[in-house]
C-alpha cells in the first residue's frame, strides 16, 4: 500500500463503502466499532451512522431512544456518542485527565467540588422526580446553587458531572436533534467493566480495526492520551495478532490484518462519490487527515480554524468541495464548493443526494 491507497483503505475500515460488515450493520455495531463518533453536531452524526447501516436518521433516532447509544464527554473535551455499555471503563481513561485539564477554568467560575455534589443531588432527584431532562430543564433543576447564568457556568456544571459519570444525554428531544440527560446508574444497568490495561488494550483495537491505516500519533490524537500508553496498547494488540503493522512511504502504520485483501477487492467501490456531514470521522479521526483533505485545502472545510467543520464532498476517495442543501424546493438539491480549479461530477452528486439519509 502507498500514500495514494490509504484515503480508500480508511474509507473501507470505517465502513463508508460496502463491505460484509455493512450488510448487517446497526447503529449500536457502528458506534462500537468506530470506538466514538464524535457528537458536536449532532445531527451530523446521526447522517454519519445511517451513511454506515444502509439505514434512515429516523431509524438511527430510534437506536438512540432504545438506550444502547449514548452520548457525553468521551475524550478530548468533546462530545461524542459511544455504545452504552463502554462508557464506563472509556471515562475511567478519560474522565479524571479531562477533568484536570479543566481545573482551573471550572475554579475561576467559582464552581467547587461542594458545589458539584450539590449539583449532583439536585439532578438525581429532578430527574428521579420527572423523567429525563432536557438541558434547559436540567439548569433550572440548578437553579438553588445560584451559580450564575454565563455560559460556563452551565458548562461546567453540566460536564463535571457528566465526566464523574453520574448524568448521561440518553433519549432524543422529539423533533430536534439533541438528546435528554439521564442518570446514568439507571440508564447504563450493566456496564462492561475493564481495568485500565484492559480498556485501552479494547480502545486501541477498536481504533485500528474502524480508522486504519493510522500512526501511534493519530491514536494519541484521537483518545487525547499520552503516546506512550498508546504505543504500549497498540503494541500488545499487535503481539496477539489482532491488528498488524505496515509500513507506508517509510512511515509505520498499523491496520486490520485482512484490510490489504479487501483494500484489493474493494478499490473500485472505493472511488464513489459521497456526500458526508462537516464532522464525520473520515475527516474527524486523524491527527494527519491529508489523505483525504490536502492541507491546501483544510481551510475550506475549517474557516478561521474555529473547529466547526463544513461537509464534505469526497470523489476518488479525496476530498474535492464542500456541499450544503439548497433551500429551494426545486431544483438542485445542493449548493456545491468545489476546492480551487477541481472539477466536480454536479449529477454524479444530485444522484448520491437522491438516495441520502440527510434528505429523506
Amino acid at each position: 500500500m502507498d500514500s495514494h491507497q490509504v484515503s480508500a483503505a480508511r474509507l473501507i475500515s470505517q465502513g463508508l463503502i460496502d463491505s460484509p460488515r455493512s450488510e448487517t450493520a446497526t447503529a449500536q455495531s457502528v458506534v462500537r466499532h468506530l470506538g466514538c463518533v464524535q457528537a458536536q453536531a449532532l445531527g451530523g452524526a446521526l447522517v454519519s451512522i445511517a451513511l454506515r447501516t444502509g439505514s434512515s436518521v429516523a431509524a438511527v433516532r430510534e437506536a438512540m431512544d432504545s438506550g444502547n447509544i449514548i452520548r457525553t464527554w468521551t475524550q478530548r473535551g468533546t462530545i461524542h456518542l459511544a455504545a452504552a455499555e463502554d462508557l464506563g471503563w472509556i471515562l475511567g481513561l478519560t474522565g479524571q485527565r479531562t477533568l484536570k485539564s479543566v481545573a482551573k477554568r471550572r475554579e475561576s467560575f467559582g464552581i467547587d467540588d461542594a458545589m458539584v455534589d450539590d449539583a449532583a443531588q439536585l439532578a438525581e432527584e429532578a430527574i428521579r422526580d420527572r423523567g429525563p431532562l432536557t438541558r434547559q430543564e436540567l439548569l433550572d433543576a440548578f437553579e438553588p446553587l445560584q451559580a450564575g447564568k454565563e455560559y460556563g457556568h452551565e458548562r461546567y456544571l453540566i460536564t463535571t458531572l457528566a465526566l464523574r459519570n453520574i448524568i448521561v444525554q440518553g433519549p432524543m428531544v422529539d423533533g430536534r436533534d439533541d438528546m435528554k440527560y439521564v442518570l446514568t446508574a439507571d440508564w447504563i444497568p450493566n456496564p462492561v467493566e475493564l481495568d485500565a490495561e484492559a480498556a485501552l488494550h479494547e480502545w486501541m483495537r477498536r481504533y485500528v480495526l474502524s480508522h486504519g491505516p493510522v500512526t501511534i500519533d493519530d491514536a494519541a490524537r484521537w483518545t487525547g492520551l499520552p503516546k506512550t500508553p498508546v504505543r504500549t496498547a497498540i503494541a500488545a494488540a499487535v503481539a496477539e495478532g489482532e491488528v498488524v503493522e505496515v509500513s507506508i512511504d517509510g512511515r509505520e502504520h498499523i491496520q486490520a490484518p485482512e484490510l490489504a485483501d479487501q483494500l484489493h477487492e474493494s478499490r473500485s467501490r472505493a472511488n464513489e462519490l459521497l456526500l458526508l456531514p462537516g464532522f464525520d470521522e473520515i475527516i474527524l479521526g486523524y491527527k494527519d487527515r491529508s489523505a483525504t483533505l490536502d492541507p491546501a485545502h483544510e481551510k475550506l472545510v475549517v474557516p478561521g480554524g474555529n473547529g466547526m467543520f463544513k461537509n464534505t464532498l469526497i470523489d476518488g476517495t479525496k476530498a474535492q468541495a464542500t456541499w450544503k442543501r439548497s433551500p429551494r424546493k426545486t431544483g438542485p438539491r445542493l449548493i456545491i464548493e468545489p476546492f480551487g480549479g477541481d472539477a466536480v461530477d454536479r449529477d454524479r452528486a444530485e444522484a448520491a443526494a437522491a438516495s441520502h439519509p440527510a434528505f429523506a
